[in-house]
């Protein structure tokens, strides 16, 4: 029998996995793709990895926890092999972050995150002084707010992967890919777990003493016979990505000055409308960037799971992008035609959202109402995971071994946020066995 089993081998399961093993637990994990992760809400070389928030922000607190949880990990992979270096420059790429704000909003709620000691960490600009401050042109009704600190910028998720499986191997753990949950019940005092070979289509059972099921938008697929009321706490969005450069002309009759203005002008997010976001994916000297760039709430549902993979984005979300990348560059005053901004790609990112919209980190209650303290989710990121998956990792795997422990008033205030199954996850029964 397993002691304990992670579903899913993206950043959250993987962070789990660690946790755990750096622990001592013996831990096996399941993931679906193979060892070159290419699908799911981990995939890629960039995320914006930020820090903004009021003096209390939990959100905040996540990202912090998980660059000092990312350097211990480091740590411990160059005590192992000393002949490779591993550095935290391959995760993290620190710039400046700028996010756009409408005017009203940010006297109303905004203006209260730059707290005392944030303050040299953060300047803001109005239209008028906004060139001048940033090299930036902002329309009339708008704040723009940049954040400079360390390790703010952009976090790579495929790297950051890499060096999670990698310690938790050294650790001891397992890995089990191109393997899938197709069934998950409770025994006894065990879980029972069909585990179906992707290659070989062959299953086998896995018996485990605890469970951490991290598998996105699967979620509640891997959970309708034990908890079987996720399919109404979980939504799978779509969110089209699209990665755009300056053609070479163009690119290169850009002065120094402007190319400055332009890579210190992402990421941006923009907190209007449909929050639109853009932020550098690849870069090498002498060329355009190649820019990764959507819009945060221009989500849309899924018909079929297993198709959306593999699926076109839509034409009028792909013509969205390009239309506001485009009034982006104006910004910096770099005026380019269509023809001038080059699709390099685009696909479609998969998030699982919660009703709510806030995460869930928590041990969870079974069909019958009752809470099961071996069986853990972690769900509903949504955008905004990768910047905290160590801190939630953290969670999870102290939830998972009993930890009792609560080191921090941030801390409590993070599992009140999000491992609080009485409100999270709606518990209240109309009627006798059932949740809703």
């Amino acid at each position: 029998m397993e002691n304990i089993i992670v579903i899913g081998g993206g950043l959250m399961g993987s962070s789990v996995a660690w946790k755990l093993v750096e622990r001592g637990a013996e831990v096996t994990m399941i993931e679906q793709q193979g060892a070159n992760y290419s699908q799911g809400s981990s995939y890629g070389k960039a995320r914006i990895s930020r820090s903004l928030g009021p003096k209390k922000d939990v959100f905040s607190y996540v990202h912090k926890q998980t660059v000092k949880e990312v350097a211990k990990l480091l740590d411990f992979l160059n005590t192992e092999d000393p002949k490779q270096a591993h550095r935290i420059d391959e995760i993290y790429s620190t710039s400046p972050v700028s996010y756009l704000f409408h005017r009203d909003e940010y006297h109303s709620k905004i203006k209260k995150f730059r707290f005392k000691k944030q303050k040299r960490d953060y300047r803001t600009a109005s239209p008028n002084s906004s060139f001048r401050k940033f090299s930036m042109s902002i329309p009339d009704d708008t704040i723009i707010v940049r954040e400079h600190r360390q390790y703010s910028g952009t976090l790579n998720p495929s790297a950051l992967l890499k060096k999670l499986h990698a310690g938790i191997e050294k650790k001891g753990g397992q890995i089990k890919y191109e393997h899938q949950v197709v069934g998950l019940i409770k025994k006894e005092d065990f879980f029972e777990l069909s585990i179906l070979n992707t290659k070989t289509k062959k299953t086998q059972i896995l018996k485990a003493k605890k469970v951490l099921v991290s598998s996105g938008a699967y979620i509640a697929d891997t959970l309708k016979e034990f908890a079987p009321y996720f399919n109404r706490l979980i939504t799978p969005k779509k969110v089209v990505q699209s990665f755009l450069k300056i053609k070479d002309e163009a690119y290169a009759q850009l002065t120094d000055v402007e190319k400055k203005a332009l890579h210190n002008g992402f990421p941006f997010f923009s907190q209007i409308g449909k929050e639109y976001f853009a932020m550098i994916s690849e870069q090498e000297e002498g060329v355009s960037p190649i820019f990764k760039a959507g819009g945060h709430q221009r989500r849309r549902n899924i018909h079929d799971l297993q198709k959306v993979w593999d699926e076109k984005p839509q034409k009028k979300d792909l013509k969205w992008i390009k239309k506001h990348f485009k009034k982006h560059l104006e910004m910096f005053e770099i005026y380019l035609s269509k023809k001038d901004i080059e699709e390099v790609s685009s696909c479609n990112c998969v998030y699982a959202e919660t009703r709510t919209k806030i995460p869930i980190v928590s041990t969870i209650f079974n069909k019958y109402g009752r809470l099961d303290a071996n069986i853990a989710v972690i769900a509903g990121m949504s955008g905004i995971g990768a910047k905290g998956c160590m801190c939630y990792g953290l969670l999870a795997a102290d939830l998972l071994l009993g930890k009792e422990d609560k080191p921090s008033k941030m801390y409590r205030r993070m599992l009140k946020s999000f491992a609080n199954p009485s409100v999270n996850l709606y518990t209240k029964r109309k009627k006798s066995g059932r949740l809703f």
